[in-house]
């Protein structure tokens, strides 16, 4: 898929889920970036990758806090963990800073307006359960790294 073809791509997929939600003009910007602000406060951002034809969607959740940060990190961690605390996406640290990124990516030519709605609304919750996190306001991952760990003990060695 060109890079051209890409982003038509998204752009009608974006069309679509905004007819279907009522946000109509839905498209990527001149950088081909789509960016979704959903209460003025979580950002997230779509982007068809053309190098590996995937859908790439992702949000800057904030800082690591100055107090506490490996704590943070080991949190992150665990819910990065087989992607249960993160429901399929994962976490990372930009490069340049201490900014935590939740991220997830889809082929493209499998994404239709369904699944791109299933992506948005997943990585809004996710992104909203990780923010409250960064801030000190909550620990969403620890359900899921319970089931992590009673799913995959018998199977992890080392």
């Amino acid at each position: 898929m060109t890079a051209s073809e890409a982003r038509a791509k998204l752009d009608e997929l974006l069309k679509a889920f905004g007819t279907a939600t009522g946000a109509a003009g839905l498209a990527t910007e001149e950088s081909g970036v789509c960016i979704l602000v959903f209460d003025k406060r979580t950002w997230i951002n779509l982007l068809a990758d053309t190098a590996t034809d995937h859908l790439v969607v992702w949000s800057t959740l904030g800082a690591l806090p100055a107090q506490g940060a490996e704590t943070t990190l080991r949190a992150l961690m665990r819910a990065n963990l087989f992607w249960n605390g993160t429901r399929g996406a994962t976490l990372g640290l930009m490069p340049e800073s201490d900014n935590v990124v939740l991220a997830i990516r889809r082929p493209m030519d499998e994404t239709d307006v369904e699944v791109l709605r299933d992506l948005i609304e997943l990585m809004v919750e996710q992104a909203e359960a990780f923010t409250a996190m960064l801030a000190g306001e909550a620990s969403p991952v620890q359900g899921s790294i319970e089931r992590a760990s009673i799913d995959l003990a018998s199977a992890i060695r080392g």
